[in-house]
């Protein structure tokens, strides 16, 4: 997952504040003078312990100094921003991977059509479970409305045992490190869909993108006045995972 801007920026505005380094630096210098006084007591206590007083003092005085540091740190207030521009339409990607439950799929039908247009959607992986009565009659109906909707893509089932994060993590990992290159696909031409699933899924399939480097969409509608979603205005989003954190003073 790539960040956007410099080394230094990050380091001045969204790394450690000047306080906080300047209590570290603090912290290792009583370090040292703790460790050189206790080595010369054990070396050569008759001769260390009338000085010892000293480099003791200046401890607790540069504790206190980095205490003091410290504590202005805490005071100051900060505002953490994520930028995240969720402004552009999900550019069409050859495969797919959906969260693939008992409830309605018109949103994973409209998500195919988008790619196919593009001339993707050629896969489709749906994280499901087996055995589950309800998941296999959606299948079954996604299957006939796919035909209908003459929609050629290749439906991939990927069973998982629970609907938890761990289970979706792995399986949405497992496409794109294993799966795409079994159907002849890079990874970058994997796009997973977090519209569908619960929300454990949901927070796996995240993790999963995120940390292959995958990308990530999800299907929107446009709403009316009362917030009710307006039919026949689906569109999928690119959910763009280039984000910086900035902190403002």
């Amino acid at each position: 997952m790539k960040r956007q801007g410099e080394f230094l920026y990050y380091f001045l505005l969204g790394g450690p504040s000047p306080e906080l380094l300047g209590a570290f630096a603090l912290g290792l210098l009583v370090v040292g003078l703790l460790g050189d006084v206790t080595y010369s007591l054990l070396t050569a206590p008759a001769e260390s312990f009338p000085l010892a007083w000293r480099p003791v003092a200046a401890a607790v005085a540069l504790t206190g100094l980095a205490y003091l540091l410290y504590r202005r740190d805490q005071q100051q207030m900060r505002d953490v921003r994520v930028k995240v521009d969720e402004s552009q339409l999900a550019p069409p990607h050859a495969g797919l991977v959906w969260l693939f439950g008992p409830g309605r799929f018109d949103h994973l039908v409209s998500a195919l059509k988008h790619h196919q247009q593009g001339g993707g959607a050629a896969h489709c992986w749906l994280v499901m479970q087996e055995n589950i009565p309800p998941v296999k009659e959606r299948f079954g109906e996604l299957s006939q409305r796919l035909a209908e909707e003459k929609l050629s893509t290749r439906l991939h089932p990927l069973y998982v045992e629970q609907p938890d994060v761990q289970t979706a993590y792995e399986a949405v990992r497992k496409v794109f490190e294993r799966e795409a290159a079994e159907e002849g696909l890079e990874p970058d031409q994997i796009i997973a869909d977090i519209t569908g699933g619960t929300k454990p899924m949901t927070a796996g399939m995240v993790l999963a993108a995120l940390t292959t480097g995958g990308a990530l969409e999800y299907v929107e509608s446009k709403r009316d006045a009362d917030g009710h979603p307006i039919e026949k205005t689906q569109h999928v989003v690119l959910v763009d995972t280039a984000f910086y954190v900035t902190r403002e003073e």
